[in-house]
């Protein structure tokens, strides 16, 4: 809120300061915006954000986001065939909070009809994802940023007589803070593991800043079916 209000009053004086309409005023109103504009970017630049947590991956959070028709997928399961049934379990001692929020996510994906995610731990040539946790404390130099969690695919390709293609995926909650093991998080994690990548849109669950977002998009959708070529 303070960064709007100080922008809001700094819009109105620009603004205000710009309406005449003289050749002199023209002038005076070029001049000032010259100081002023670089200033309102320095400004922004300094201000401080309601944005506490991410999922710390390297990628640059762009507020300026334009949503595309489908949320993109990883680069390991493009161009590759993978059945939609999954077989999931969790590591040994995961916590109870851990294990219900990605209870919730699973019921997530399995609403939309593309994926079917099973409780079981599968064969070598069936999909598995396994549910676990870790701790990562952030280092000073990160204070701002928070890693919630990973997930990703691993794709196993069997080429010969036996040949089959399987996901043998991850996805994982940092419990070194038990106050953000949440569901967006866990929905989040779990696209990662069924082969969802980063999306640009901030209504996306796959956007990288944990907006708390628990609804799949209809990009995210058509995202999943791309995936698995429905």
């Amino acid at each position: 809120m303070k960064r709007k209000s100080w922008l809001m009053w700094l819009a109105l004086v620009i603004g205000f300061l710009i309406i005449p309409v003289t050749d002199n005023a023209e002038r005076l109103s070029s001049e000032l915006r010259q100081h002023i504009e670089p200033l309102v970017a320095k400004l922004v630049a300094l201000s401080p954000t309601t944005t506490t947590s991410k999922k710390t991956d390297k990628q640059t959070n762009d507020e300026s986001a334009i949503a595309t028709d489908k949320t993109p997928m990883e680069s390991n399961v493009q161009g590759v065939t993978l059945s939609r049934t999954y077989y999931y379990h969790f590591a040994s001692g995961t916590p109870q909070a851990v294990k219900t929020v990605f209870e919730e996510a699973i019921k997530t994906y399995n609403q939309t009809g593309v994926v079917k995610l099973v409780r079981g731990t599968g064969t070598a040539k069936q999909n598995q994802i396994k549910f676990s946790f870790y701790r990562k404390v952030m280092a000073a130099p990160q204070q701002g940023t928070i890693e919630l969690g990973r997930g990703g695919p691993d794709i196993i390709i069997q080429t010969g007589l036996d040949h089959y293609v399987a996901n043998h995926a991850l996805a994982s909650m940092n419990i070194t803070y038990p106050g953000l093991i949440k569901r967006s998080v866990a929905i989040h994690e779990l696209g990662h593991a069924l082969g969802l990548a980063h999306s640009t849109s901030q209504r996306s669950v796959m956007y990288p800043v944990d907006r708390g977002r628990t609804q799949l998009t209809n990009e995210d959708i058509n995202g999943l079916k791309a995936v698995y070529n429905q």
